[in-house]
């Protein structure tokens, strides 16, 4: 069955709001290693927020220098 628009719009829209998660932690930041490992290990229903949060998080802490 092919793809209408209105399904590959959805998909669209929905990669907009849920990038794949591609952010790779330094090894040496602790708090980035934690926020990726609770990113990979998001499942269910709220696995597309806990990802977008912790992305946010993992470049806030890259901001900050890796504190």
């Amino acid at each position: 069955m092919a793809e209408t628009s209105d399904d590959s719009r959805a998909r669209t829209e929905a990669l907009k709001l849920f990038p794949p998660a591609l952010l790779k932690p330094p090894p040496t930041c602790a708090r980035c290693r934690g926020y990726a490992d609770r990113r990979d290990a998001a499942t269910g229903p709220l696995r597309g927020m806990v990802v977008t949060d912790m992305q946010v998080l993992m470049k806030r802490c890259a901001r900050a220098g890796h504190p």
